[in-house]
């Protein structure tokens, strides 16, 4: 799916009417689609990968990290553009409410689970540069909970956005007579 196409789908459940949104009103998709959408950040995944075809050097069967300080800072920079796809369309169509805090933090956090999932990642970067790692295993179940509560989330954003009633239309006020 896409972080741009998750802010779209939360603008137009915004200015439908309360409860129309995923039945008759634009979006007319259910809340699990928000979920996929938010849950799969293609911008940064695709970027991800170009990005490991330049730091990482492949040999046989197994891949290395060649460039690790880079792909770390890759790694907090795709995050960063992870939040930006979703904030700023959402400022354009001057749609912004305070749940909106919560559902930019998704992509990035979907974008991390799944460098958490594979390996010889920028995650795996970022842990080189810290020296620090973290067991297979536990990576994996981390990642897959994280994908549970995040999915969780993006649904209950979803739904409350599918609740919320159209903010009004303030009119400009007329000119004052002199």
């Amino acid at each position: 799916m896409s972080t741009l196409a998750y802010a779209a789908l939360t603008t137009r459940r915004d200015v439908a009417a309360p409860g129309s949104s995923s039945t008759s009103s634009p979006p007319g998709v259910k809340t699990y689609v928000d979920a996929l959408a938010a849950l799969v950040p293609s911008e940064v995944l695709t970027l991800h990968g170009l990005m490991l075809s330049a730091t990482t050097k492949i040999s046989g069967a197994s891949t290395a990290i060649s460039e690790p300080k880079t792909l770390a800072g890759a790694f907090v920079g795709l995050a960063v553009v992870a939040v930006g796809l979703y904030t700023v369309p959402r400022l354009i169509a001057k749609k912004w409410d305070r749940l909106d805090l919560l559902r930019m933090m998704i992509p990035p956090l979907a974008f991390v689970g799944w460098t958490m999932l594979q390996r010889s990642t920028a995650f795996d970067a970022v842990l080189e540069v810290c020296q620090r790692t973290v067991p297979d295993g536990t990576r994996t179940v981390v990642a897959l909970f994280l994908a549970v509560v995040l999915a969780g989330a993006a649904s209950a954003l979803a739904y409350r956005a599918d609740q919320k009633p159209p903010a009004p239309r303030v009119l400009p006020a007329a000119p004052a007579k002199p």
